[in-house]
């Protein structure tokens, strides 16, 4: 009786990529200058350190050897780095930043990690975590977030939500305190505690954000409900402590936005009337650019006379095909749709406008932070959309949303 072995080729071939990648990776590989007072420039250097490892592996990215021997030399220098920005801030006697002299960009670095967090699933979610928690106690915050989070008793809070699960998995409630800071500091301590313990993450979003049994969707369901309107608050706070004047993306909570909502679309009639009747049911008032009097204007002044709006959702729906030049056309948006996505991104920020996208479409590149949510015959759209503009800053009548 003969028996074969397979696969022998690609196994040698992985170990061969795996001991070029080492050779690759050995000896000095750069040096990295930054300040150990200014959190900007530590994050540029842990940036500058992983894309230095990344173009030296390049050539062997798809193999399953090096990725795992890149993660854990990234995680390692990234280490070595904070503690030795850590080091030299206690050597120097360093102190507390002043109020006045915070480092500004510090809240568009947050902005920006909430926006990453929105976009990751279970497997990259720790990372960015990671990141929104040390940025939290970076040199400029750390005063402000230590004595926001050192007046609440986390555990007794989970605890009491736990207790309020019902026999549908999901139904436990969270009984959030009236008082802003207070809210602050139970978040800045969860956000904390998912950055250090394994999973902790993940069984929270499972008792108290459940939306399915898809991990990575309750992890981004508490990430839109909970962290970006967080962000926002925290951001806010940080401002009024300060003195800070820094312009942000995330909404500000100075007054109600209008509640109307730009609707851009294509040729896609059905899908536009469904979501327009939809926002009316929750009491927005659809804006659609035929429906609005000319005037004699072009369609840009249009747009820009019926931009008031609070909020954009953009219907990204296969009406043309396009591609690279000599490659197999694909289905995409039309380009005027396009257009209006950047128009809206640009005047009302990212966290206010919303892409519906129907079937497997080309999807813009450079607009990083926007929220693609799948445009599906079932309506689960309708939640979806309920889900951003809560974050964004609404009151949404939840019973409206699941009803038929």
């Amino acid at each position: 009786m003969g028996f074969k072995i397979t696969g022998l080729d690609t196994f040698q071939r992985e170990i061969n990529q795996m001991t070029q990648a080492v050779k690759a990776l050995d000896g000095d590989l750069a040096t990295l200058n930054f300040d150990p007072q200014n959190q900007t420039s530590i994050e540029n250097a842990i940036a500058e350190m992983r894309g230095m490892i990344d173009r030296k592996i390049a050539p062997y990215r798809d193999n399953p050897m090096v990725e795992n021997i890149v993660s854990e030399l990234k995680e390692k220098y990234e280490k070595e780095i904070l503690d030795r920005a850590a080091e030299a801030r206690s050597e120097s006697g360093g102190e507390e930043m002043p109020s006045g002299k915070i480092d500004q960009s510090i809240f568009r670095q947050i902005e920006n990690t909430v926006s990453d967090l929105r976009r990751a699933d279970y497997n990259t979610f720790d990372r960015h975590i990671k990141k929104l928690s040390r940025l939290l106690h970076s040199e400029s915050l750390e005063g402000i977030s230590t004595k926001l989070a050192a007046q609440v008793d986390l555990d007794t809070w989970i605890k009491e939500g736990e207790a309020t699960q019902g026999g549908m998995v999901g139904s436990a409630t969270l009984a959030w305190p009236a008082d802003t800071e207070h809210e602050l500091g139970l978040v800045i301590r969860l956000i904390d505690r998912f950055a250090q313990q394994e999973d902790a993450a993940f069984n929270f979003s499972h008792t108290f954000y459940y939306n399915g049994s898809n991990v990575s969707s309750n992890m981004q369901s508490m990430v839109t409900q909970m962290i970006v309107p967080f962000a926002r608050d925290y951001i806010d706070h940080v401002k009024s402590v300060t003195g800070s004047t820094e312009a942000t993306l995330l909404p500000t909570r100075t007054g109600p936005a209008a509640r109307k909502v730009f609707i851009v679309h294509g040729h896609d009639e059905g899908a536009r009337e469904a979501v327009a009747r939809f926002l009316e049911k929750l009491n927005f008032q659809p804006i659609i650019l035929h429906e609005q009097a000319n005037q004699g204007r072009t369609i840009i002044e249009k747009i820009e006379a019926h931009g008031d709006v609070g909020f954009a959702v953009i219907l990204l729906t296969p009406d043309d095909v396009g591609g690279l030049a000599g490659a197999v056309p694909q289905p995409r948006a039309r380009q005027n749709v396009l257009l209006e996505l950047g128009f809206f991104v640009g005047r009302l920020g990212r966290s206010r406008v919303c892409a519906l996208k129907r079937g497997d479409i080309e999807v813009p590149s450079d607009f990083g932070g926007v929220v693609y949510e799948p445009y599906d015959a079932g309506g689960g759209w309708k939640q979806a959309l309920g889900r951003e503009l809560q974050a964004a800053g609404f009151q949404v009548d939840w019973n409206a949303v699941m009803s038929r």
